[in-house]
């Protein structure tokens, strides 16, 4: 969804950090690549693999598609509610919204 190829998390990461990911969800995004990744290795039991840990887990995602998704559709559809002849007068309104 954020325009990544999705083949290399970490280089999908660190290309959203060149483009100014903000550092809380860069540190979201690698927490739950690290953990993942550390997670699905047959043979590698964690013991805190428990209810706990998944917690915080699904908090880092909502975390990231709140910051990531959410948060700009409702800013983009509020902006798209201003009247047109006042969208060409905000500094970067054609730039971030498509208008």
């Amino acid at each position: 969804h954020l325009g990544q190829p999705g083949e290399n998390l970490n280089s999908d990461i660190n290309s959203l950090v060149s483009d100014g990911l903000p550092v809380s969800v860069q540190q979201a995004l690698h927490s739950l690549r690290v953990i993942g990744n550390e997670s699905v290795h047959p043979g590698k039991m964690d013991m805190r693999d428990d209810s706990e840990t998944a917690t915080k887990l699904l908090k880092m995602l909502n975390f990231i598609v709140e910051k990531m998704i959410s948060e700009p559709r409702q800013i983009a559809e509020l902006f798209s509610e201003l009247p047109e002849n006042k969208r060409p007068t905000i500094r970067g309104a054609s730039k971030e919204t498509g208008t």
